[in-house]
C-alpha cells in the first residue's frame, strides 16, 4: 500500500501506470478528506474548550499557537492532495478514451 508521503506533490503522473494513478486518486481522496474532517473536529474541540473552567487561559493560548502554527501549513497540503487525486482522473479518464478510439 502507498504512504501518501510518496505520493504528494507528484507531477509525474503521466508516466505512471494506470493501476497505480488509481491507488494514487484513493489516497489522495482520502486523505483530503481525512484532514477537511479532522480539520472541523479541531475547531469543534476548540470552540468548547473554551468553555472549559480547567482550561486555563496559558493552555489555550499554547495550543491555539500549535493549531496556528499547523493550519498556515494544512491549506497547501490539502490543496496538493486535491490536485493530485484531479491529476490522477484526468490521466485515468485520458487512457480510457484513447482505449475506446
Amino acid at each position: 500500500m502507498s504512504h501518501i508521503e510518496n505520493i504528494l506533490g507528484r507531477s509525474d503522473m503521466h508516466k505512471e501506470e494506470t493501476e497505480s494513478l488509481k491507488n494514487i486518486r484513493m489516497h489522495s481522496e482520502a486523505a483530503y478528506e481525512g484532514l477537511i474532517s479532522g480539520l472541523g473536529a479541531i475547531g469543534n474541540i476548540a470552540f468548547w474548550a473554551c468553555d472549559n473552567k480547567n482550561y486555563s487561559d496559558d493552555m489555550a493560548r499554547s495550543d491555539l499557537h500549535a493549531l496556528g502554527e499547523m493550519l498556515m501549513y494544512v491549506p497547501g497540503i490539502t490543496a496538493a492532495l486535491k490536485f493530485n487525486a484531479e491529476e490522477a482522473d484526468f490521466n485515468i479518464k485520458e487512457r480510457e478514451q484513447k482505449k475506446k478510439r
